[in-house]
């Protein structure tokens, strides 16, 4: 599929000498100042040197999420892939509600199934430190994630197809912003929560590594759906940002790869991994089109899995 440069939605009044430089910084500087202050963040974090660590976590949050609202507004990759009042009031609002509802109970059944195992005494891994068990984690969740994904994607069995049609709703939208990450089935949130969830646990892995790691993969997933034209760099032979995730979201088959969520390392190794540099996906969503709802017809998305 021909690709467009991502340069070419660079609004007008980026001919101000001091706009088309504070463009260049956020092209180039965002992610990996981001990523340096995550990491910044865990690390002060889980030495507890932040105050209360809810609290820290959740100032983080909106810090992130805010000025990455903030920079989708002002300058977006592609004005016709952000967010509208439609789009975040008839399906983003409704997914997160849904969803976070399906998650917070997804949780509570999943922490009481390793409380009720006791997975307490095992500790396979005290050898590491909490990084190193925290690279661990993602590593290995990424993996077990990574076959899923992919399979949900190319599976030609019954099992193949039931798990697309879980997997869907997160393609149907023509867009691809922050919010419109929240867009997806609550039986493909349970499972991924479960993945991310207790391989880490069931290996002993301590709080601070969990925590580490789920910091970095929440990261990752709100650069992966960010709607600005950012850039990478090398970068992307390590982590799954944007400018390989939204390929992954593109409508032409031949380009819906990179299927990992934080690392690409997976992709990379068994052939999946596709990368466009400059360049962004002409359109978005699923093919045949026609085939599925719209993403905004809520109960019909919902239904996808028991058809």
């Amino acid at each position: 599929m021909q690709t467009l440069p991502a340069k070419s939605y660079a609004p007008a009044s980026k001919n101000s000498l001091m706009r088309e430089h504070f463009v260049r910084f956020i092209k180039f500087g965002f992610y990996p100042i981001g990523l340096v202050l995550t990491l910044a963040f865990i690390y002060l974090n889980t030495q507890k040197l932040l105050g209360n660590p809810k609290q820290a976590y959740t100032i983080y949050l909106i810090v992130v999420i805010g000025s990455m609202l903030l920079l989708e507004w002002t300058m977006p990759a592609r004005p016709d892939w952000s967010m509208t009042w439609r789009s975040f009031l008839r399906r983003d609002v409704p997914m997160m509600v849904v969803n976070g509802v399906a998650l917070a109970g997804t949780t509570f059944c999943l922490t009481a199934l390793t409380q009720w195992i006791d997975v307490s005494a095992v500790n396979l891994t005290k050898w590491l430190p909490w990084w190193g068990q925290a690279f661990a984690a993602i590593l290995i969740s990424d993996f077990l994630w990574y076959w899923v994904h992919r399979y949900s994607h190319e599976g030609q069995g019954r099992f193949g197809q039931w798990l697309w049609k879980t997997h869907v709703a997160h393609h149907l939208p023509k867009q691809v912003y922050v919010f419109m990450h929240a867009a997806g089935h609550p039986i493909n949130g349970a499972y991924v929560r479960a993945i991310l969830m207790l391989p880490p646990v069931f290996l002993g892995f301590s709080a601070e590594a969990i925590f580490a790691a789920a910091v970095l993969t929440g990261f990752q997933g709100l650069v992966s759906h960010f709607n600005v034209d950012i850039r990478a760099g090398y970068f992307n032979y390590i982590f799954m940002g944007t400018e390989l995730h939204r390929y992954h979201h593109s409508a032409a088959l031949s380009e819906g790869k990179n299927y990992a969520a934080v690392v690409t390392i997976w992709d990379q190794l068994f052939g999946s991994f596709d990368y466009h540099p400059g360049s962004v996906p002409e359109s978005l969503g699923v093919h045949e089109r026609e085939a599925y709802p719209g993403s905004d017809e809520i109960l019909s998305v919902m239904a996808l899995p028991f058809k």
